[in-house]
């Protein structure tokens, strides 16, 4: 499945009208969110646009813990939705590493305290993207996040951010 799963995405994004010149540039999104435990609150996203519904999005986000400070990046795909009024709505899928913290055990088997690991995430999600100004936009994003492994987890976050153009539109 994964050798066919590229070839796919790659014919969608070829097939894809080239327009993302005439309205989209580099946006730089900083966020603050709010989620489950495990849930990174602070990061920032870097989106390519591709096409004029498709884009290509960096994700560096950081969660500080009870334990360990944890970091995780992700690659996603965002397609986004025909606007309502001036909302552009979008949702999106992607895979990323995320550190955690797995127990370390005394002797007697109790934890004593927590090692760095790290561990493949698959994202899904969505969101909104609302014009402020002409190089600004509010952004609302939740993403559910399914970490896989034998101590996956799962994650939820609802982020709020400010996107900035790195160039023209």
């Amino acid at each position: 499945m994964r050798v066919s799963l590229f070839p796919l995405v790659a014919f969608i994004l070829a097939a894809s009208p080239v327009r993302a010149q005439d309205a989209r540039t580099v946006e730089i999104t900083p966020y603050l969110a709010v989620g489950s435990a495990g849930a990174s609150p602070v990061g920032v996203t870097v989106t390519f646009p591709v096409s004029a519904t498709f884009s290509v999005e960096t994700d560096v986000a950081y969660r500080r813990g009870e334990d360990i400070h944890a970091l995780s990046t992700s690659g996603s795909l965002l397609y986004s939705l025909p606007r309502v009024g001036q909302v552009t709505p979008y949702v999106a899928g992607g895979v990323g590493l995320s550190q955690y913290g797995s127990p370390v055990f005394s002797g007697n088997g109790g934890p004593i305290g927590s090692q760095s690991r790290l561990a493949v995430t698959l994202i899904t999600g969505g969101g909104l993207k609302i014009p402020v100004k002409e190089k600004m936009d509010l952004r609302t994003d939740a993403r559910y996040y399914k970490s896989l492994g034998r101590q996956g987890s799962e994650s939820f976050r609802v982020a709020q951010g400010i996107s900035f153009d790195a160039g023209r539109r």
